[in-house]
């Protein structure tokens, strides 16, 4: 009785094997089947099912695409411009094949000599079409220098600035097609400032390349006109009857240091070694106040004291010439709050100035950024609050402060000119 249990186990065991081989080799022929010939691409469009009508011609990297033909099962690779793009068994069938533009493929932007193809390949065969593989739509990251008007010089650093095709202004047909600057690495893009800039339309800079068109953000924007505080030339609130007039020495407000001109008549100067490990010296301090009780701040349309601190930013143009490295140099953003509290904010200048040659660059601090401990502004209101001086008396104050985190002195000449408020976000 043993003996049959076990023939009819190695019964059923042979059985069982049979059945599988059967299943493999129906597989194997089913693929064989379908595989008659080698691969054919019909066309190539996005994986949105919106635009399953489309037919692509180029993509931009990061793209995934939908690759359509025949006898696409058992496909082994895919090249564009011979560069592999690796394929995922899951996501082939007989009639597509689904990948994803990494962005180590070479483009035109990079190579000009790249084939323009896409090359699929399995056992039978490959098929190829011609392909154009472009660079992301542009980044705009930094605009060097917001402070512009029309004729002036505008330098743009982001990535992705090829084939540059427009770039508009704050503006209804505001705008240039010509006479771009670019580098070979894409990032950095310079343009002349057109004229009939008007910023009812908005404060962006916004460029179109051949692979679409920038994002607009608090990144983007140039000076509007509003907001300013302290631009070292204008008579105003901030005027005062002794020698610190712009919260400095009246000997430091030129229309040029060493190695540095001005942007547009003075601006206040900073000529030192500054003091290593936080060390304290009156000369690197701008302090914008009024002690007579006059607001300095900007009011009116656009800065609504219930607007939320967030919207706005405090931007300076910043222009250092030195030849020292300047990691370690931050410009502190001070402001005292109504309840006494030192709000304060530091801003590392290798953020924003990427050359020591003079050069001005903006840099910018939100509101919100600014804090003691848990403490921060909440809203615009907060900021016109002010604060009370030792006597009582309500004082509206702003402080910029060049701080040196490193143990040893720095010296450079450095530039500070129009401390404004804007707002960045509505």
């Amino acid at each position: 009785m043993k003996i049959i249990k076990n023939i009819r186990s190695s019964y059923s065991l042979l059985a069982a094997s049979a059945l599988v081989m059967v299943l493999i080799l129906g597989a194997c022929k089913e693929e064989d089947e379908i595989n008659v010939g080698p691969p054919t691409i019909e066309r190539v469009r996005s994986t949105d099912p919106t635009t399953a009508d489309s037919a692509f011609t180029s993509a931009t990297l990061g793209s995934t695409l939908a690759i359509l033909g025949n006898n696409l099962l058992g496909t082994q690779q895919v090249y564009l411009n011979d560069y592999p793009l690796g394929v995922n068994t899951a996501y082939v069938t007989n009639s597509t094949v689904i990948v994803t533009v990494g962005d180590s493929v070479p483009t035109v932007a990079t190579d000009p000599n790249v084939p323009n193809t896409l090359r699929l390949v399995n056992k039978a065969g490959e098929a190829i079409m011609e392909f154009q593989t472009l660079p992301p739509a542009p980044q705009v990251l930094q605009v060097k220098n917001q402070y512009v008007k029309a004729g002036d010089e505008l330098t743009l650093l982001g990535r992705y600035f090829f084939f540059v095709d427009t770039v508009y202004f704050p503006g209804e047909d505001v705008y240039v097609t010509s006479g771009f600057e670019t580098n070979a690495a894409g990032s950095s893009l310079k343009v002349k400032v057109p004229a009939n800039l008007d910023f009812s339309e908005g404060q962006s800079i916004r460029v179109v390349t051949k692979s679409g068109g920038s994002a607009t953000n608090r990144n983007t924007q140039i000076y509007a006109g509003k907001g300013m505080v302290a631009d070292f030339d204008t008579n105003g609130a901030l005027a005062w009857p002794w020698d610190w007039g712009w919260g400095m020495s009246g000997d430091m407000i030129k229309p040029s240091q060493p190695g540095i001109s001005g942007l547009e008549g003075n601006f206040g100067g900073m000529n030192q070694a500054f003091p290593a490990s936080h060390g304290w010296n009156n000369d690197k301090v701008i302090n914008l106040v009024n002690w007579g009780g006059a607001q300095i701040l900007p009011e009116g349309e656009g800065y609504e004291p219930s607007a939320p601190a967030a919207s706005f930013d405090i931007r300076v143009e910043i222009a250092v010439n030195t030849s020292s490295s300047i990691e370690g140099l931050e410009l502190q953003f001070w402001y005292p709050d109504v309840n006494g509290n030192e709000l304060s904010y530091n801003v590392p200048l290798s953020n924003f100035v990427r050359t020591t040659d003079g050069s001005w660059y903006t840099i910018s601090a939100n509101l919100s950024q600014l804090s003691n401990g848990s403490t921060r502004l909440s809203t615009y209101g907060d900021f016109l609050a002010g604060n009370f001086d030792e006597n009582g008396n309500i004082i509206h104050q702003l402080r910029l402060v060049v701080v040196n985190t490193t143990s040893n002195d720095i010296q450079a000449v450095l530039g500070v000119d129009n401390v404004r408020v804007i707002r960045a976000i509505n």
